[in-house]
């Protein structure tokens, strides 16, 4: 049984290989060498990680500093008082940490809500046909008028 086995064949939760902290020092070599050209399966070879390990921090980096970059050109835009994309709003707010929801169409029913719906529908359960009288005119007489 290896450690990365699925959870669904043996019952055990999938549980991963230790991890070990890397130090600033080694995380700008991930990003120094990448930039001079070299693979990152050089670069892995080279610090003595895997090549994923590199890459995902050179993804982080990218991400990164293209925000910071994009952050500046967005001050610039709101600072000329141009307007900007929905898209670009939601991307650097996300950036910065935000995240982009919309709201509910509308409120769910406050508990009070509920109870009076509750009690004008066990009222109305047991009406038969002919004690409901559904007409689009207002002084239609009837015992339990209905307008719709």
């Amino acid at each position: 049984m290896t450690p990365w086995r699925a959870a669904g064949q043996s019952g055990v939760a999938r549980t991963r290989a230790p991890t070990r902290e890397m130090s600033l020092k080694t995380k700008e070599r991930f990003v120094k060498l990448p930039e001079e050209g070299n693979p990152s399966s050089m670069v892995a070879k080279d610090v003595g990680c895997s090549q994923a390990a590199v890459s995902k921090i050179w993804t982080k980096y990218k991400q990164h500093v293209k925000a910071k970059r994009t952050n500046k050109q967005l001050k610039a835009i709101c600072l000329e008082n141009r307007k900007i994309t929905t898209k670009q709003m939601k991307n650097r707010l996300k950036d910065m940490g935000f995240q982009y929801r919309k709201d509910k169409q509308k409120p769910a029913l406050a508990p009070k809500h509920k109870r009076t719906r509750l009690q004008w529908a066990k009222e109305r359960q047991l009406w038969t046909v002919d004690e409901i009288n559904i007409s689009a005119d207002p002084t239609h007489p009837g015992p339990n008028h209905l307008q719709c």
